[in-house]
């Protein structure tokens, strides 16, 4: 008797617990892959983000470093920007000629084309 009433004590603690534990945590799948964030606050957590809910825009700085980061080597020009969208141009590793078109608001790249 006494076993059985343990038994369904820890059963009924278990169902009570589980869905507790599934709740305190979110899951997402964001530019930097998947994870699990145990304490999820509604904050924005990468760059583009923070931009859009200020309203901010890539600089030409930023935009020159976003196209290094999608195979640009050596920037020549950039040019846009101030509502409009960014397009770099420069060369690649090899010395072929790559243009790429950045979004101003979020920074995302729109377009990548080499000669």
């Amino acid at each position: 008797m006494r076993k059985a009433l343990a038994i369904g004590v820890l059963v009924l603690g278990a169902a009570f617990a589980a869905p507790l534990a599934a709740q305190a945590q979110t899951v997402e799948v964001g530019p930097r892959g998947f994870r699990v964030d145990p304490n999820d606050d509604g904050r924005p957590r990468y760059r583009e983000d923070y931009r859009e809910r200020r309203g901010d825009t890539v600089t030409e700085r930023e935009a020159a470093s976003i196209a290094r980061g999608a195979g640009v080597d050596r920037v020549q020009r950039v040019s846009g920007g101030f509502g409009r969208d960014w397009r770099v141009i420069g060369e690649d590793r090899y010395g072929r000629e790559i243009r790429v078109i950045i979004d101003d608001r979020t920074g995302r790249i729109l377009a990548r084309d080499r000669d």
